[in-house]
């Protein structure tokens, strides 16, 4: 038994310790922050119409993902022969290039220089604002949305010619779950790590019903460690029943699980800023539902609850297929099977709830 808790331990440790980082690199006014924001799903960068890059500093964080949003080049402070080096892009799992309209020179000699000198950083090219375009070519020419993304796109391709890129991304982050975004965020996790991949998607924004199957496998492997370790350092008794766990991680397994699907109050509050008037009702049944998760799961009292309601009904159920990974002894323990019927239950509501949200954004 003590070898599959070393495991399991250890796992937890790598996967939180795991950090994803990202440069973005553009001009003023290109849409970076919005775009960071757009990706995890909350507003951790600020957004204003000035530059506020003007130095390299802390990135911005969302657990495991790691934003450096960076300044221009070709200027007396950041001349183009010490650039790459005084950025820190050797130290990239990604970068991610951004225009509003074209790519200048500029923008072709870092992604040029960035492959030369680390050709393993995988480089994307993200056109962001395109909601804009579309609706500013509609009134202009008429033109319907598809000729407008193809002209956009064809335009990009011949703009960049025979730079280096993974892809080329038409983005809006006021319409996230429209346009590349999901495919952009696709291709990065394509191109990380086992670890990489897995923190990189268990802490980006919902874009697809692909990734939310995505998050529901990292989901279950932190419900089987958490289950298994909660069990086994039981240090909290359950009210009427003889039997102890871990609390403390029990509620680290619930924060993890409402991180995963978006439903903190953060990811909430940023939802209610994309949602035009005709989805607003959806989103806002939607969001309550996010609520109430937050009340049933987030507090040790609740959680308190849940374990001796649970503890009453497990301990004839059978979670024999769970051995080979966790052994028989945690298999057929009260508390294993307490703490991993919860989990399973957070996994379930946690995919409806975001489900649901998600189904609120189309237009």
């Amino acid at each position: 038994m003590k070898e599959y808790l070393e495991k399991f331990k250890e796992e937890l440790e790598n996967f939180k310790k795991t950090k994803v980082k990202c440069r973005i690199i553009g001009r003023s006014g290109t849409g970076k922050s919005s775009l960071i924001n757009a990706i995890v799903g909350e507003r951790i960068a600020e957004v204003g119409v000035t530059e506020t890059t003007m130095e390299v500093g802390k990135p911005y964080e969302n657990r495991g993902l790691l934003f450096y949003d960076l300044p221009g080049c070709s200027t007396e402070k950041f001349p183009r022969e010490t650039y790459i080096e005084k950025m820190g892009i050797k130290d990239s799992d990604c970068v991610i290039v951004v225009t509003s309209d074209r790519f200048y020179e500029d923008d072709l000699f870092l992604i040029k220089e960035i492959a030369k000198i680390q050709p393993l950083i995988a480089i994307y090219a993200v056109r962001t604002k395109i909601d804009y375009s579309v609706e500013r070519n509609r009134k202009d020419t008429g033109e319907d949305e598809g000729t407008t993304l193809k002209k956009i796109y064809e335009e990009l391709r011949d703009n960049i010619q025979d730079a280096p890129v993974k892809g080329i991304y038409l983005t809006s982050a006021d319409y996230p779950t429209a346009y590349d975004l999901d495919k952009l965020l696709n291709d990065i996790s394509s191109n990380l790590s086992k670890i990489k991949k897995e923190r990189f998607i268990a802490d980006v924004t919902i874009t697809s019903e692909k990734v939310i199957k995505e998050k529901r496998k990292i989901a279950e492997k932190l419900v089987l460690r958490y289950a298994a370790l909660a069990a086994a350092n039981g240090l909290n008794p359950i009210p009427g029943l003889d039997i102890s766990v871990d609390l403390g991680l029990v509620l680290k397994m619930s924060n993890d699980i409402t991180a995963v699907y978006g439903l903190n109050k953060e990811d909430q509050e940023y939802y209610k800023t994309l949602v035009d008037l005709p989805n607003q009702v959806k989103l806002k049944t939607a969001l309550l539902k996010g609520t109430q998760y937050l009340a049933r799961y987030g507090a040790k009292e609740a959680i308190m609850i849940l374990l001796k309601r649970f503890g009453t009904s497990v301990a004839t159920k059978s979670l024999s297929k769970w051995v080979p990974f966790v052994g028989q002894a945690i298999a057929a323990g009260i508390g294993f099977k307490m703490v991993f019927s919860l989990g399973e239950e957070m996994v379930e509501e946690g995919e409806k709830t975001a489900m649901e949200i998600f189904e609120s954004f189309k237009q």
